[in-house]
């Protein structure tokens, strides 16, 4: 399933899903921090740190959602 896929039914998922899910998204918050290291300052303002601060807020929603069934 794809992560997008996964996020969204992040609800429905069992706990060895979720873990999944959450380092798949941990390794695209860390891909994308790589790929925007040239962006110049008005890009990264434009599109980069919305991004990544979106990609940042999913991780902590699956964090959440872990430690809610723990």
């Amino acid at each position: 399933m794809h992560s997008t896929t996964a996020y969204e039914r992040r609800t429905t998922l069992c706990l060895n899903e979720l873990e999944r899910l959450r380092v798949a998204l941990a390794d695209e918050v860390e891909r994308y921090r790589i790929a925007i290291r040239g962006y110049t300052p008005e890009k990264m303002v434009q599109f980069g740190t919305p991004y990544l601060a979106k990609l940042e807020a999913r991780v902590a929603d699956v964090d959440k959602e872990i430690a809610d069934r723990a």
